[in-house]
């Protein structure tokens, strides 16, 4: 009887690392961890994007999507607004749902 509480105790302690390491991540060696963002939504309103843009940059750093910015190009409000969604999803955690949806798809290529 006390051999057999041994040896379940010995295989408890030889499992719990691989089932503690497994529960750590559930991506597989080697694998990407999806990244997602807040990007704009195709049918947004042009005028909803630009008031998020106008809104995004008065309390974050817009100077990617600046002219001669890493993001600047394509010049378009949607690319912006993206940008923009993002920044803010990022730094503050929440996507706005209005005019934007979460994707893993980055919105600065």
């Amino acid at each position: 009887m006390g051999k057999s509480y041994i040896s379940l105790f010995l295989i408890g302690c030889l499992l719990s690392p691989i089932v503690y390491a497994y529960g750590e991540s559930s991506k597989l060696v080697g694998e990407k961890e999806l990244i997602y963002y807040c990007v704009a939504q195709r049918n947004a309103n042009l005028e909803a994007l630009q008031g998020f843009i106008n809104y995004a940059c008065g309390i974050a750093d817009c100077s990617p999507i600046q002219p001669g910015g890493a993001c600047f190009v394509p010049n378009l409000i949607t690319n912006h607004a993206s940008y923009a969604l993002d920044l803010i999803y990022v730094t503050k955690g929440f996507c706005n749902k209005d005019i934007g949806v979460i994707t893993p798809n980055n919105p600065c290529n």
